[in-house]
């Protein structure tokens, strides 16, 4: 018998072989057993994780002798040819090729009433149907809507949007996600066992990660690094033929990022250029491992659903002590938007660099918070009293301040004439005495109350600045970070 590829060799052939897809698995399993089948399926996800497979399998179940059952015996006639894609009764059609009217009258229309041959259902797969022209999908929606009660419709797409709304609307629709690297891993394990290769974690790891959610691309890459290096594969061997980055050096480059080591990310980068590393496919892992340090710190500790290794937990609680929230956000707006950058650059490495050394400068800005913790912390090692009484150590010196005297705010404010007020007098509350014009002399003498809270507003605002300003610990910050204290208030 002639080679057949992994991908081919180890597809599932039952739903307890699929890996990552519980949510579809479970799903058709019930719709089997519970006799609830429904005239049209849409398998909408990325390459390389399961769609092409959950139909066969589904079908399997289906047209199995021992069907419909969740559990295909994979032995009698009808699964071995739907396993090979040679079954009378399920047929299988590439919707990039047959995407016309006229085709999908001479497959489906003008076939779908005769009955079954061997099994109890004639099921059509469609693969990528998103192909097809409106006025195919428009021939369809008759069938598909009120089919026989022999036929099933299996439709496959990685680009769901492009299927017209009056299909899906016709269908059972199933969102396949990636496979995440954890489950990769572990079939990859298994595959690498039964085949007799000696493949160490890192080099799994390395393939998991390469693969980008697609079970198919890890088998396919597994396949190109065992020819390459025979049944004996280091993580270097599969980081040199596939040009991925390791996880040392993504790990390396972010840590030199959050201490602003700006010559060792420079180095950092030449040297992965130099090998021939894909820049954009670095920065995207750089981006996925900075989210994993801000979930981390949110989290207050390492999350499950992260799917880390352990030597990649310590990692990140490492990387988590030595920065905070704002510095990692920060960074990671940076890379995304380089990343959108890189598409139409002819020169990665230039943006690449520039928005390390950007999201560097960044992550050393220190903010308030930590000022404050640090000064607290410098007066407790100097016997400047309990953490309860030096909570707010600026705010605690300045209350201990002494008051700055009246005659010393006097002489540095202009001098106001001030008027005592005179009471407002109305005419019917003056003496009978007293004249018309001397009435309207004692109104217009009167001093506003709203000018004399202004007077006093001014002088507080500078018994406070003064007070302020004289404190030393207030002094020391503005020795650190240059400048004055401007707009201090009540």
């Amino acid at each position: 018998m002639s080679y057949q590829v992994i991908a081919r060799k180890w597809r599932p052939k039952t739903f307890e072989d699929v890996v990552g897809q519980d949510h579809v698995v479970k799903t058709m399993r019930n719709a089997i057993e519970q006799n609830r089948l429904a005239q049209a399926y849409l398998l909408c996800g990325p390459r390389g994780t399961g769609k092409t497979t959950l139909a066969r399998i589904f079908a399997k179940a289906l047209n199995c002798e021992k069907g419909p059952t969740i559990v295909p015996c994979c032995q009698c006639n009808n699964c071995k040819e739907i396993d090979s894609g040679n079954s009378l009764d399920v047929i299988e059609i590439d919707g990039a090729s047959n995407n016309k009217v006229e085709d999908v009258h001479q497959k489906i229309l003008e076939t779908v009433n005769f009955a079954p041959v061997a099994g109890k259902f004639k099921i059509y797969y469609i693969d990528e149907v998103h192909m097809l022209t409106n006025q195919a999908f428009n021939a369809l929606l008759k069938t598909i809507e009120e089919p026989p009660a022999h036929a099933r419709f299996i439709f496959a797409t990685t680009e769901a949007d492009k299927v017209i709304g009056t299909i899906v609307s016709r269908c059972q629709r199933f969102d396949l996600r990636r496979i995440a690297i954890p489950e990769i891993s572990g079939q990859l394990r298994k595959i690498s066992d039964a085949e007799g290769i000696t493949i160490d974690d890192d080099a799994i790891y390395a393939l998991a990660r390469g693969a980008d959610g697609g079970m198919r691309d890890a088998e396919s890459a597994l396949d190109q690094i065992i020819s390459y290096t025979g049944s004996n594969i280091t993580e270097q061997d599969v980081l040199g033929v596939f040009g991925l980055v390791s996880r040392e050096a993504i790990e390396g480059i972010a840590e030199a990022v959050l201490t602003s080591d700006i010559p060792r990310i420079i180095n950092l980068i030449s040297s992965l250029d130099s090998s021939g590393k894909d820049l954009r496919r670095l920065t995207a892992e750089l981006i996925a491992h900075f989210r994993n340090i801000l979930i981390y710190i949110q989290m207050g500790g390492y999350d499950p659903s992260l799917n880390l290794t352990d030597a990649q937990i310590e990692t990140l609680k490492k990387q988590a002590a030595i920065t905070n929230t704002a510095a990692v956000l920060s960074v990671t707006e940076n890379l995304i938007e380089l990343d959108g950058k890189l598409r139409l650059s002819l020169s990665p490495r230039i943006l690449l660099e520039t928005a390390l050394i950007r999201s560097a400068k960044s992550a050393s800005v220190v903010d308030l918070e930590k000022i404050l913790k640090k000064l607290t912390n410098l007066k407790l090692e100097l016997g400047g009293g309990d953490a309860a009484t030096t909570a707010s150590p600026v705010r605690q010196s300045i209350a201990n301040t002494p008051t700055v005297s009246n005659q010393q705010i006097a002489s540095n404010i202009p001098s106001y004439p001030v008027v005592q007020p005179v009471a407002k007098r109305t005419a019917t509350e003056a003496a009978p005495q007293e004249t018309k014009a001397e009435i309207e002399e004692a109104i217009f003498e009167t001093q506003p109350i709203q000018e004399k809270s202004q007077l006093d507003d001014i002088e507080s605002d500078i018994a406070l600045r003064k007070r302020v300003e004289a404190n030393p610990l207030v002094q020391e910050v503005i020795s650190m970070f240059g400048g004055t204290i401007r707009g201090v208030r009540k």
